[in-house]
């Protein structure tokens, strides 16, 4: 496993590995400061998540940019879609850069968000809160389909590859899928009585992301060829 990283990989790991202790320590020794000041709104934690997002958004574009010439328009959809989607999270993570350029909230967000902040995720619709249905519950099975589905059926049917390749979707490796529990773990078993523990797996998880997108199992899909006359 440890051959098929990029060398990239070999140094981020180590890297990701350290920054999640980090966060299990001051979780246990100061659990106060790590909920007011390292996970808290605007926070260390919250812009590792936003620069992570962020770079992967400029992979998403980089690779339309440099490909869309070279594959079909499932390409550019899917990555446009990828693009899109990261930079919709980094946005809500900071909540549009409302706190930062002190903005207030339109009067329907007042009402109708947790936070009273001009962001969706924290929108409370009756009882429901959209954060825990969403972007909690849905995302996280579409996490575990896309982790555990798509790369066991990617590697046992041709039928699902040739579907995979077709829409051009960046498969996980294994070493992709095992960071990802890792930092579920850390989160939600080690730290998990640790008010905003999720913040800390929210980036972890964003920067296994942008390793997953950019280093796929299938990434010979995505390397530029050559034009020959």
């Amino acid at each position: 496993m440890f051959k098929q990283m990029h060398n990239v990989e070999k140094w981020v790991y180590p890297l990701l590995a350290i920054y999640m202790l980090v966060g299990i320590v001051i979780a246990f020794v100061d659990p106060e400061y790590y909920t007011t000041g390292w996970a808290r709104e605007d926070g260390p934690v919250e812009w590792v998540t936003v620069i992570a997002l962020l770079i992967a958004c400029f992979v998403c574009i980089k690779r339309i940019v440099d490909l869309r010439s070279q594959k079909n328009a499932m390409f550019v959809l899917v990555w446009g879609f990828l693009a899109l989607l990261v930079f919709f999270g980094a946005g809500e993570e900071i909540s549009w850069g409302q706190r930062i350029l002190g903005i207030e909230s339109p009067e329907w967000f007042e009402q109708n968000n947790a936070q009273k902040e001009t962001n969706l995720h924290n929108l409370v619709v009756g009882e429901t809160k959209i954060n825990k249905l969403i972007f909690s519950l849905g995302l996280g099975l579409a996490l575990l389909t896309y982790l555990i589905v798509f790369s066991i059926a990617y590697r046992k049917s041709e039928k699902f590859k040739a579907f995979s390749d077709y829409f051009s979707v960046p498969i996980a490796r294994g070493h992709h899928v095992l960071a990802w529990f890792a930092v579920a773990v850390v989160a939600e078993v080690i730290i998990k009585d640790v008010s905003r523990s999720s913040e800390l797996f929210e980036s972890g998880a964003a920067i296994v992301f942008l390793l997953n997108i950019t280093f796929p199992h299938n990434g010979e899909l995505f390397e530029k060829q050559s034009q020959t006359a």
